[in-house]
């Protein structure tokens, strides 16, 4: 069993105050993009930090670690971080090392990291082009979820997360992948011509976000270290992150083509229904969801060969055998490329 999964919830900035109100020292690092529309609704000493993939590095590590100096964060300093997933991933880390590890927390501002990326532990940045190489399992005091976040999030941002929502249903909740869907098809139809998502909008969806969360939070205690149950989490992922490192595909939608990848895959092993991956493929399409890869075949496997989850000559996949219920399955590289060329 590992440590504990703090979730919590609220629908307005004022409200996370009192969750830091017995913290002596609290420094906040945030997404430079919420600092302007949020940053004044926190009265702590705040560390600027630019969002993206080439600042997810050692480098941009030890520029927060000095900034943390100079403000004088000592051992008692309490981490707080606001923002995406990149942001609650590079914070994590850099209070994970600093003083050899000060408590933090995280405040996600987008879908994604509501359903994802800042629940579970993990604490990384990049290298080489090859997604969170070095990190840390370190899990956070807690992590609050705002819902007010979700109504000036950009509609592609927001895409991105339906992505990684989606996928948490796929593995172990058939009910609510079904439910989420009709809703969501419901606000692209009315929001066809909004730039942002509508209070209603996000009040209709907002109880599956959190039982997306809490889904996520139940494995990773059960598994905090990856050995087991949480591999399923990874569902799309593998191919997810060699679309990133070959093209400038956002994350959320990278995941979407890697989920229509994995049902493809799991089709062709005869593990999935076609008409089950069907199913997927056109409710991803009916959402606006991407469902390409980008990249060409030889540049995937490439990708893939060097993925972290590689153990010698095979790479376990996480397939669907039906919307609710997924397992591992290990690949050989070299019948990858094969498989691959027949999917496109």
């Amino acid at each position: 069993m590992g440590n504990p999964v703090k979730l919590l919830s609220c629908f307005s900035p004022e409200e996370i105050l009192p969750f830091l109100s017995e913290e002596r020292h609290v420094i906040i690092i945030i997404d430079s993009n919420v600092k302007a529309l949020y940053g004044n609704y926190f009265p702590y000493p705040q560390i600027e930090f630019e969002a993206s993939e080439t600042n997810k590095s050692l480098t941009q590590i030890g520029k927060l670690t000095e900034q943390l100096m100079e403000k004088e964060a000592d051992r008692d300093t309490f981490v707080l971080a606001i923002g995406g997933g990149i942001t609650t991933d590079v914070a994590g880390f850099v209070a994970s090392v600093y003083f050899r590890g000060i408590r933090f927390g995280f405040v996600p501002t987008t879908l994604l990291a509501q359903v994802d990326a800042s629940i579970g532990g993990k604490n990384g940045v990049n290298s080489n082009g090859f997604k969170n190489i070095i990190g840390t399992i370190n899990q956070p005091e807690f992590t609050i979820m705002c819902s007010a976040f979700l109504k000036t999030l950009p509609v592609t941002d927001f895409k991105g997360g339906i992505a990684e929502m989606l996928k948490t249903f796929i593995i172990g909740d058939q009910e609510s992948y079904f439910k989420a869907v009709e809703i969501l098809k419901r606000a692209k139809e009315r929001e066809t011509k909004n730039s942002q998502n509508s209070a209603d909008s996000i009040a209709e969806i907002y109880p599956f976000i959190v039982k997306a969360a809490a889904i996520k939070a139940a494995i990773v205690e059960k598994d905090m270290h990856e050995t087991n149950e949480r591999k399923l989490l990874n569902l799309g992922h593998t191919f997810a992150h060699a679309i990133e490192k070959e093209s400038n595909t956002p994350h959320g939608h990278a995941v979407a083509a890697g989920i229509i990848l994995a049902a493809k895959l799991s089709v062709k092993l005869s593990l999935l229904k076609l008409e089950e991956a069907q199913i997927i493929e056109n409710d991803f399409k009916n959402l606006g969801l991407n469902t390409e890869s980008p990249v060409p075949v030889a540049s995937l496997v490439n990708a893939i060969s060097k993925d972290k989850k590689r153990l010698g000559e095979t790479i376990t996949f996480i397939l669907i055998e039906e919307i609710g219920k997924c397992f591992k399955h290990p690949i050989h590289i070299a019948k990858l490329k094969e498989i691959l060329y027949d999917l496109s």
